[in-house]
């Protein structure tokens, strides 16, 4: 879970407004009876005097398993320990990238393909994650209004996170990324399929002709 900017908020309700309509989507949410594609943004939680407000996206992809998600997390708690402690830290959140690691399973490959469908969601290359997340970890140590720099006071120690998240969509899709794997999948094979199916309707549209002729 992380804590994002009330922009993002906006963009993904804006967002889920526009995709929740599409038939396609709403087709494939009622197929999978709520499973697939749920809404990405949670109600605001006020802190304890209600003078703020927290936005909070579920980015967890249960797919990439248990000790994957706690290395992470344990990241941030150590981020957090070490900022609360006087230095300087930077912990960013990192977009969906094309790994070797993670395109070696050709179900994530697939659902790689078919993710930009919900935009704003974009799949980067590895270099281009690396040369940002790098130049986002030299800004964070040198500029002294850095969400990470100790100096800077945050109402929330979570929001260590929120400023300067690279996160490739994830924060202002329509729905949650946990929820939009299998419809990927199909949108992929949908697309490199359709070519395969217009030649056939053609095929069939051309024999029917040709036998109507005689």
């Amino acid at each position: 879970l992380h804590l994002v900017p009330k922009e993002a908020y906006d963009a993904s309700n804006a967002n889920y407004s526009d995709y929740s309509k599409r038939l396609f989507c709403i087709f494939m949410n009622l197929l999978s009876q709520g499973k697939f594609l749920r809404k990405n943004m949670r109600k605001p939680v006020a802190d304890k005097t209600k003078s703020t407000e927290y936005y909070i996206v579920d980015g967890v992809s249960v797919a990439q398993g248990p000790n994957y998600i706690l290395a992470k997390r344990l990241q941030h708690w150590r981020a957090i320990i070490a900022n609360s402690k006087g230095c300087i830290v930077s912990s960013n959140i990192a977009p969906s990238t094309s790994t070797k690691s993670v395109v070696q399973n050709r179900t994530f490959a697939w659902a790689y393909e078919g993710m930009p469908y919900f935009k704003p969601y974009e799949i980067f290359a590895p270099e281009t994650s690396n040369a940002v997340m790098s130049a986002i970890l030299f800004a964070d140590l040198s500029d002294p209004k850095s969400g990470g720099n100790p100096k800077n006071k945050l109402s929330n120690p979570n929001q260590l996170f929120s400023s300067g998240g690279f996160h490739g969509g994830t924060w202002r899709c329509a729905y949650m990324v946990d929820s939009i794997g299998e419809t990927s999948v199909l949108i992929y094979f949908s697309r490199i399929g359709a070519p395969y199916v217009a030649v056939g309707v053609a095929a069939v549209a051309i024999a029917a002709k040709a036998m109507g002729a005689f």
